[in-house]
């Protein structure tokens, strides 16, 4: 008899569609798609600087940034899009602690 091995669960976004994949107990796995219709462009850059980062899109509404500077104030734009377009920007501004994190999670603003 060979033991089956259970699939692990994946979450995908591909820029318009999530889809979601679970294992379940009986050797089946479960699995919803979805376009939520309403995603967010998300840019930064530090205080004081004229040029944003790239950026990305997400249909997700709070995120931690990584490897920032320690003790440094920087600037988040967030514009929703739908199929509309971008809306206005919404501007929020953090600091950093010595770590060269912000501590928590930043939810987006509310629309």
């Amino acid at each position: 008899m060979t033991a089956r091995t259970q699939p692990n669960p994946r979450i995908q976004w591909d820029g318009t569609t999530w889809l979601v994949r679970l294992p379940v107990q009986d050797g089946n796995i479960l699995e919803a798609k979805w376009n939520p219709g309403l995603t967010y462009v998300v840019r930064v850059r530090e205080a004081g600087t004229d040029a944003w980062s790239f950026g990305f899109e997400t249909p997700l509404t709070h995120f931690s940034f990584i490897d920032l500077k320690p003790d440094t104030e920087y600037e988040m734009q967030v514009r929703a899009k739908n199929a509309a377009g971008e809306g206005e920007p919404s501007l929020i501004r953090m600091r950093t602690n010595p770590a060269g994190s912000t501590d928590n999670v930043i939810p987006f603003p509310k629309r």
